[in-house]
């Protein structure tokens, strides 16, 4: 009976979870270094708080609004009045700004998510690959 070789196997999942883990850490980091502190800048100064709101208002990836934890079920209630300000043509005030710091930090929860999740895609990528290297047909004397 023949051995079979899983080396076709090993490549194909290290790099499915390679391109996996580049897309998550690519949309994070993205969150993280651009988005993220653009909106804590727009949510810092009374003026610019509805521009911070409408930054806010698409989730970032791993962290999304719709989710029904005790922490989203507080940010799903302040996304909707936010959105009921903006659809008025309100203004966001001064002492709401609590409620953006809550909307700002399940972001911030998402792409701390999305890293982790990289890191772990890459280690069982790393795996993968060593299990590739390791797999080496025998070669019969």
């Amino acid at each position: 009976m023949e051995k079979i070789n899983d080396r076709n196997i090993y490549i194909s999942i290290a790099i499915t979870t390679l391109v996996l883990g580049i897309f998550c850490i690519s949309i994070s980091l993205y969150s993280r270094l651009v988005v993220e502190p653009k909106a804590e800048k727009l949510i810092s100064l009374p003026e610019t708080m509805k521009q911070g709101y409408i930054l806010l208002r698409e989730p970032q990836l791993f962290a999304g609004y719709k989710y029904w934890d005790s922490e989203g079920l507080a940010v799903k209630n302040s996304l909707r009045y936010f959105d009921f300000v903006i659809a008025n043509d309100g203004e966001i005030k001064a002492e709401e700004r609590p409620y953006l710091e809550l909307i700002l930090n399940r972001r911030r929860s998402g792409s701390t998510l999305g890293i982790k999740t990289a890191i772990f895609l890459f280690m069982v990528s790393s795996i993968a690959f060593a299990a590739f290297i390791f797999e080496q047909p025998k070669k019969s004397a």
